[in-house]
C-alpha cells in the first residue's frame, strides 16, 4: 500500500511538473519583443569587441524574449530586465543602449569596459531599479545624472579603484534607494559624504569598503535617518578616529557591523551592549585598546565576533554573548585566564585566541564543545591537561597549538579527528617518534607543522598524500633518508634534523607540473654531488640547501628556476666556479655561497644580468682576481660579503652607485641592521676610495687584512648609520680624519695594526666609544699615535710636525695650491711697488717742471698752515 502511494505522488508531480513547464512555454510563447527594443540589443551587442558566446546565440532566436540574460514584461513585452554579468565583454564609451525605456534591472557586472567613463545613456533609463556595474573596469568619475534615476533601488559601482566621486549630493535624489555599495572607489574627495547618505531615509545596506575615507564624524549634524539600516561596511579606510557615537543610534536595526581595518583608535564604548540586534560585529585590524567591557555580554544576538589585531589588555569579559559561533580575540595583548568565560559558549564553531598572553591550564571540561571547528590556542602560555583516553565530541577541520604544553607524548586525542585539513602542534616540546597513524589522518590534510620539537624516527614516504602541501618538520632529530612527495607540495622545510643520503629523492619527486615553491633542507647531513635535476622546478622561489655536505659543482640546471629569490648554497663543499647558467634567474635576491671551495674570478655577469640582487654573499671561497666594476650595477645591493678570498688589486671606484647602501631614508635604513660591506681578508691594495664615504645607510664596513695604503677617507664621518668599522691590519698611514668624532651610531671601531699617527680624535661619540674596556686594543701597533687611551702622550707642537693627508692627490693638490699662494702674493708686491713708484714720480715731475702748478701747490700748503694756526689757537683760548 505505502509502495502504491508513493507512486501515486511521484506521478501527479510529473503531471504538476510538466503541466508548469507547458504554462511556462504558452506564457513566453504569446509574448514577442518590441522590434525597436530588439534592435537597441542588437546594436547594443556590436558595441562589443569580443562578444560572449550567449550574446552570439542572440542570433539564433528570433524573439529577444527569448536571448539569454533578456527578461520581458508577461504583458506588454517591454524589456524589463538585462543581465549580462560574468560575459567576458569587451567595451568601450561608444557603447550605447537608449531604446529601453521600460527597463528596470541591468546588470553588467564583471566584464571589461576599459577604463571608460560611466555611460550617460543610463541616466535616461527612468524606471530603473537595480543597476550593477561592479567589477566592470569602468574608470573616471562617477556621473551626477545618476541622481535622475529617483526610483532607484540597488546600486552597486564597487570592484573599480580607478572609479571616483567628488561628491555625493546627487545620492539626495535616491528617494528609494536601500542597498548601496560603493566600495573601492575613491571618495577622498567627498568631504561631506556621510552627511549626504544621512538622507537616504529607506537604506538597508551601505557598504563603503576600502574608499579612501579619512574623515569619520563623531555625530550627525541634525538626526540620524539610519534607522532601517541593517549592513554597515566601512572596513579598509582611514579615519584614525574613535568610533563614533552616532553608531548606537541604529542600534535598533543593524544587523552587520564591519570596521575592520579603519585605523579606529580609543577605547570599546559600553554602548555596544545596547546593540541587541547585531548578529555580525568585525572590529579587527584597529587601534583599539585597553580592557573589553563587560557590557559585550549584552550583545545577545551576536553570533560571530572578531576582535583580532587590536591592543587590547586585561582579562576577558566574566560573560561572553552565549550564541557566539565565532569568537576571534587573536593577535592582542589580553593575559589571565580564558576557561571561566568560554565553557559557556557551547554552540562555539570557531575559536581563536592565538598570539595573546593568556595562561590557564586547559582541562576536558573546557572542550566540550560538539560543534567547534576551527580551535586555535597557539603563542599563548596555556597547559593541556587531557586525559590520555580523552574521546572529544567535535571533529576539528583547524588545529593550532603552537608553544602550548601537550605533555612529552604526542597527544592520542588527535586521533579521534578524521577531518583535519590544518595540524600545527610546533613548539610544544614533544619527545619520542610520531606515531604511524598521525601520517594516515585525513586525506583533506593539506597542512602540517611539527617544527621545533624532539621529534625523532624517520619519515614515511609521502607521495600518497596528494593534498598535502606544506611540510614543516624543521628543528628537531628526524634521521635517514629524505622522503619523496607528492607534485602538489608545495612548501618543504626539514631543515635542522639529522637527515642523511643524497638529495636523490627530492629530484625523482620534481616531475613535470610540480607545484614546489619552497625548499629547505639546510642543516642535516646530506652529501654527494647535487643532480643536475632542477629543469623541473617551474614554481621554486626559494632553495635552501645550505649547511650540509654537498659536494662537485653547482649544477647548471639550478639557472632554469627562472622563479628563484633565493638561492642559499653555504657551508658545502662545491667547487668550481658560479655556473653561467645563474645568469637566466632575472629576479634573483639573495645569492648565498658562504664557505665552499668556489674558485676563478668573480664574473661580470652578477652585476650585468642579476641586478635585483639585494643580498650577495661569496665569502670563505677561493675567488680570486680583481673584484669587477660591473657589480656597482647592483642598484639595490644592501649586504656585499666578499670576505676571505683571495681578491687583489683596488676596490672599484664606482661603489658610490651601490644606491640603496647610500639612501639613507630608503627601505632597509630601520627595517635592517646589515646594510653591509665586508671586504675582509683578501689580497685588496690600493688606497680607500673616497666614494665609499657616500654609502650613508651602511651599518657595517669591514676591510680589515687587506694590503690598503694611503690615509683614511677625510669625510667618513658622513657615513652616520655605521655601528662597526673595521679597518685593522692594513698598511693605512696619516691620522684618523676628525670626522669620525661625528659618527653618533658608532659602537665598534677598529684601527690597530696599522701606520696610523698623530692624536686620537675626540668629542660626541667617540668620547662614548672609548669608555668601552676593549677599545684600547682598537689602537695597538700604531706606534706613532698619541692620546687617550693609548699611553702616548701628544706633545705641544704636534700641530706643526704632522700635517693632515689624505690621499697623494689631496697633497700634490695642497702642494700646488702653495705654489699657487707664493705667485699671487709674489704678483701683488710687485705690483704695489710699480704702482707707487709710478704716482710717486708722476707727482713731483709735473711740480718741478709746471711752474704755475708749483706755486699754486705752495699756496694750498700755506693756506692750510694757517688755518690749523687759527683753530689751535681759538680753542686753547677758549679752555
Amino acid at each position: 500500500m505505502e509502495g502504491v502511494t508513493l507512486y501515486f505522488f511521484l506521478l501527479l508531480g510529473v503531471i504538476l511538473d510538466g503541466f508548469s513547464c507547458v504554462q511556462t512555454s504558452a506564457m513566453y510563447s504569446g509574448v514577442h519583443c518590441i522590434e525597436s527594443e530588439k534592435n537597441a540589443l542588437i546594436k547594443f551587442n556590436h558595441g562589443f569587441k569580443n562578444p560572449s558566446q550567449s550574446m552570439l546565440s542572440w542570433m539564433l532566436e528570433e524573439n529577444c524574449c527569448s536571448w539569454k540574460g533578456v527578461e520581458c514584461d508577461n504583458t506588454t513585452g517591454h524589456v524589463i530586465t538585462l543581465d549580462l554579468r560574468k560575459q567576458l565583454l569587451q567595451g568601450e564609451s561608444g557603447i550605447s543602449l537608449p531604446d529601453l525605456p521600460y527597463l528596470r534591472h541591468l546588470d553588467l557586472s564583471q566584464n571589461d569596459f576599459r577604463g571608460a567613463q560611466i555611460p550617460e545613456f543610463i541616466s535616461t533609463f527612468k524606471n530603473l531599479e537595480y543597476l550593477n556595474l561592479s567589477s566592470s573596469k569602468f574608470g573616471g568619475t562617477i556621473p551626477e545624472h545618476l541622481g535622475n534615476l529617483s526610483r532607484l533601488q540597488f546600486l552597486d559601482l564597487s570592484g573599480d579603484s580607478s572609479l571616483r566621486v567628488n561628491n555625493l549630493q546627487w545620492l539626495q535624489h535616491l528617494f528609494s534607494m536601500k542597498i548601496l555599495d560603493l566600495s573601492d572607489v575613491d571618495m577622498s574627495s567627498a568631504k561631506n559624504w556621510l552627511h549626504d547618505i544621512n538622507l537616504l531615509t529607506s537604506l538597508s545596506e551601505l557598504r563603503l569598503s576600502a574608499c579612501q575615507l579619512a574623515t569619520l564624524s563623531k555625530s550627525l549634524p541634525a538626526f540620524v535617518n539610519f534607522t532601517s539600516l541593517q549592513i554597515l561596511d566601512l572596513s579598509l579606510n582611514h579615519f584614525f578616529a574613535p568610533i563614533p557615537s552616532w553608531l548606537f543610534n541604529t542600534s535598533h536595526s543593524l544587523v552587520h557591523l564591519n570596521l575592520t581595518r579603519s585605523e579606529l583608535g580609543g577605547l570599546l564604548p559600553n554602548a555596544f551592549g545596547n546593540m541587541r540586534s547585531l548578529r555580525t560585529l568585525d572590529l579587527s585590524g584597529n587601534s583599539l585598546v585597553r580592557n573589553l567591557p563587560h557590557s559585550l555580554g549584552n550583545m545577545s544576538s551576536v553570533t560571530f565576533l572578531n576582535l583580532s589585531r587590536n591592543s587590547f589588555t586585561g582579562n576577558l569579559p566574566p560573560t561572553l554573548p552565549s550564541k557566539l559561533k565565532y569568537l576571534d580575540f587573536s593577535d592582542n595583548l589580553m593575559e589571565g585566564p580564558l576557561a571561566r568565560s568560554i565553557t559557556q559558549l557551547k554552540q562555539l564553531v570557531v575559536l581563536d585566541v592565538s598570539g595573546n598572553s593568556f595562561n590557564d591550564s586547559i582541562t576536558e571540561h573546557f572542550l566540550n564543545f560538539t560543534d567547534l571547528r576551527v580551535l586555535d590556542l597557539s603563542s599563548n602560555s596555556f597547559i593541556l591537561n587531557l586525559s590520555e583516553n580523552w574521546m572529544p565530541h567535535f571533529q576539528l577541520d583547524f588545529i593550532s597549538l603552537q608553544s602550548c604544553g601537550l605533555g612529552t607524548q604526542f597527544p592520542q586525542w588527535i586521533q579521534t579527528q578524521k577531518e583535519l585539513s590544518f595540524i600545527d602542534i610546533s613548539r610544544a616540546n614533544i619527545l619520542g617518534e610520531v606515531p604511524d597513524w598521525f601520517w594516515n589522518l585525513s586525506a583533506k590534510t593539506y597542512h602540517i607543522d611539527l617544527s621545533q620539537n624532539n621529534f625523532t624516527g624517520e619519515v614515511p614516504e609521502l607521495t600518497e598524500r596528494v593534498n598535502l602541501t606544506k611540510l614543516d618538520l624543521s628543528e628537531n632529530n628526524f634521521h635517514g633518508p629524505l622522503p619523496h612527495f607528492s607534485p602538489k607540495m608545495m612548501t618543504l622545510i626539514l631543515a635542522k634534523n639529522l637527515f642523511n643520503g643524497t638529495i636523490a629523492p627530492v629530484c625523482e619527486s620534481l616531475v613535470m607540473n610540480n607545484s614546489l615553491g619552497l625548499l629547505d633542507l639546510s642543516s642535516n647531513s646530506l652529501s654527494g654531488q647535487l643532480s643536475d635535476c632542477w629543469s623541473y622546478g617551474n614554481n621554486l622561489e626559494l632553495l635552501n640547501l645550505a649547511h650540509n655536505n654537498l659536494s662537485g659543482e653547482i649544477p647548471h640546471s639550478i639557472g632554469d628556476l627562472a622563479k628563484l629569490f633565493n638561492l642559499q648554497l653555504r657551508d658545502n663543499i662545491f667547487s668550481k666556479n658560479l655556473p653561467s647558467s645563474l645568469k637566466k634567474i632575472a629576479g634573483l635576491k639573495i645569492l648565498d655561497v658562504f664557505e665552499n671551495s668556489l674558485s676563478g674570478n668573480i664574473s661580470p655577469w652578477l652585476g650585468e644580468s642579476l641586478n635585483t640582487l639585494e643580498i650577495l654573499v661569496l665569502s670563505r671561497n677561493k675567488f680570486g682576481g680583481n673584484i669587477p666594476s660591473q657589480i656597482c650595477q647592483l642598484k639595490y645591493l644592501y649586504m656585499l660579503d666578499l670576505s676571505s678570498n683571495a681578491l687583489s688589486g683596488a676596490i672599484p671606484r664606482c661603489f658610490e652607485n651601490l644606491h640603496t647602501m647610500s639612501e639613507v631614508y630608503g627601505p632597509y635604513a630601520d627595517s635592517w641592521k646589515s646594510v653591509a660591506i665586508d671586504l675582509a681578508e683578501n689580497h685588496l691594495s690600493g688606497e680607500i676610495p673616497m666614494e665609499i664615504t657616500s654609502l650613508t645607510a651602511l651599518r657595517s664596513l669591514n676591510l680589515s687584512r687587506n694590503n690598503f695604503t694611503g690615509a683614511i677617507p677625510r669625510d667618513i664621518g658622513n657615513l652616520l648609520m655605521l655601528e662597526s668599522l673595521d679597518l685593522s691590519r692594513n698598511k693605512l698611514s696619516c691620522t684618523i680624519p676628525p670626522s669620525i668624532a661625528e659618527m653618533y651610531s658608532l659602537q665598534i671601531a677598529d684601527f690597530s695594526f696599522n701606520n696610523l699617527t698623530g692624536k686620537i680624535p675626540s668629542g660626541r661619540q667617540f668620547d662614548t666609544f672609548k669608555k668601552n674596556s676593549y677599545v684600547k686594543n682598537s689602537y695597538v701597533e700604531n706606534p706613532n699615535l698619541c692620546g687617550f687611551p693609548v699611553s702616548r702622550v701628544c706633545p705641544d707642537h704636534l700641530l706643526e710636525d704632522i700635517t693632515y693627508c689624505n690621499n697623494e692627490q689631496e697633497v700634490q693638490a695642497v702642494q700646488h695650491g702653495e705654489n699657487n699662494n707664493w705667485l699671487e702674493e709674489s704678483s701683488f708686491y710687485i705690483s704695489m711697488g710699480i704702482g707707487f713708484n709710478t704716482g710717486f714720480w708722476v707727482f713731483w715731475a709735473t711740480l718741478m717742471w709746471k711752474k704755475s702748478w708749483r706755486h699754486a701747490y705752495m699756496r694750498c700748503l700755506e693756506n692750510m698752515g694757517n688755518n690749523i694756526y687759527v683753530f689751535a689757537a681759538t680753542r686753547l683760548k677758549i679752555n
